[in-house]
């Protein structure tokens, strides 16, 4: 896939050799066999996907180094994404959805990218065992409300890492509702910023929140529950 946003992937930092592995993600994304994404025009794939996955960079806990979880990795969007853009980073990527699962290990294997890892398992469930308070990052993508992706996120996060949400604006009942469950959790209060991955974007925006304690050993709950019975209400 030619790419064309060749100025915002020079912003990034993104050299020769990592466009060239977004162009060849691009030709793999457009010739999946299952659809990864209902976004085919190859300039929307740049736009919505690959910049929109950049935009996470201008975030001081992601650019700082360190290991990323991407939670509900989907189509292993932004885990390709910044594995191609971060290349000394370990990625992994969490999704309970085998197909999905597979499709990131292809793309990985075809895109020769040595520091993704995928991970086929409710969020739940890794973040009780081996995910627990791993990661400096934990990133989602409109995955959830934000009080579920606290609870999905912060037990795989390291004391001094982060959670970044990435999604739409969110109520004030629900920014409420997600400052309760990050303390309940072991973050700090909630902070957001908006993000502009490209000229027109609107309504981007980064939920963050700091890990400054522990989570409790009662969290996560078991899969299911935190999206049937959100923390914080």
């Amino acid at each position: 896939m030619r790419l064309v946003e060749t100025e915002a992937y020079a912003v990034h930092g993104l050299d020769a050799d990592a466009r060239l592995r977004l162009g060849a993600l691009g030709d793999v994304i457009l010739g999946a066999g299952l659809n990864v994404t209902g976004i085919r025009e190859p300039h929307e794939i740049e736009r919505i996907h690959f910049l929109d996955s950049l935009s996470v960079l201008s975030i001081p806990c992601v650019s700082a180094g360190g290991g990323i979880v991407d939670v509900g990795s989907g189509a292993g969007l932004p885990a390709l994404v910044l594995a191609i853009a971060l290349p000394s980073t370990m990625i992994v990527a969490l999704e309970s959805q085998h197909k999905k699962c597979g499709f990131i290990s292809r793309a990985a294997r075809e895109l020769s990218l040595s520091n993704v890892t995928v991970c086929c398992e409710r969020a739940e469930a890794y973040g009780r065992g081996e995910g627990r308070e791993r990661y400096h990052v934990a990133i989602s993508r409109a995955v959830a409300s934000v009080p579920v992706v606290a609870e999905y996120s912060l037990p795989l996060v390291t004391l001094g890492g982060c959670m970044v949400a990435l999604q739409g604006a969110i109520s004030d009942q629900e920014w409420i509702q997600a400052d309760k469950a990050i303390g309940i959790l072991g973050g700090d209060s909630l902070d957001a910023t908006r993000l502009q991955p490209f000229p027109d974007a609107q309504n981007r925006w980064a939920y963050i929140a700091k890990k400054v304690k522990p989570t409790p050993s009662g969290f996560p709950r078991r899969p299911g529950v935190p999206a049937k019975r959100p923390l914080g209400g």
